[in-house]
């Protein structure tokens, strides 16, 4: 077989693959809006560090996440007003910390650190609704000693005991009152 007659075949299939990849593109099959946007955090400065919320760490330095998670569930049914510090301590806390921000579906890097005064962090896990699901994702309650993430309380979106205003920062002076069901800053 000559040299011309195997271009003739090969030339072709190679026109074919570049049309099928070309209308597979532009087609949609491409990343999702999450999915860049991971992809355009993961290639962003990360000079502090990154803040894995996926990791249940088996060091939690402040104290159990869980335990001040059902301390914060009790106090909405006492009905009255607590401070943040006494509410941690109740629940076997140390008090190195500083404050507490909300992390709430779709959190943006920027904005998240912003409030918790975190610049050059990124964040791995942030709640996300992909659109695969009805439910709202959990949040957490993001607690930040001398500018850097320490640790989290994670809570369902069904049950979130602290009611916070977007762009609240809660510190240990911070008194929780009641607003509904909920303990909200005063």
């Amino acid at each position: 077989m000559r040299n011309e007659d195997i271009t003739m075949r090969t030339l072709p299939r190679a026109g074919l693959l570049a049309v099928s990849i070309s209308l597979t593109a532009s087609c949609g099959l491409g990343p999702t809006p999450n999915q860049e946007r991971a992809r355009e955090q993961a290639i962003q400065d990360c000079s502090a560090g990154t803040f894995d919320f996926t990791a249940m760490s088996d060091t939690q330095p402040l104290g159990r996440s869980d335990a001040l998670y059902q301390k914060m569930i009790e106090a909405t049914g006492n009905k009255q007003s607590v401070s943040m510090l006494d509410l941690t301590n109740s629940a076997g806390w140390s008090d190195e910390w500083d404050r507490m921000v909300g992390v709430w579906e779709d959190a943006e890097r920027d904005e998240l650190n912003s409030r918790a005064q975190t610049p050059g962090y990124c964040w791995k896990g942030l709640p996300s609704n992909s659109g695969m699901s009805d439910r709202p994702s959990d949040g957490f309650y993001l607690f930040i000693r001398d500018n850097e993430p320490v640790q989290f309380v994670r809570y369902r979106p069904d049950v979130y005991p602290i009611q916070l205003l977007p762009g609240a920062v809660v510190t240990k002076k911070t008194v929780l009152g009641m607003s509904g069901s909920k303990l909200q800053p005063e």
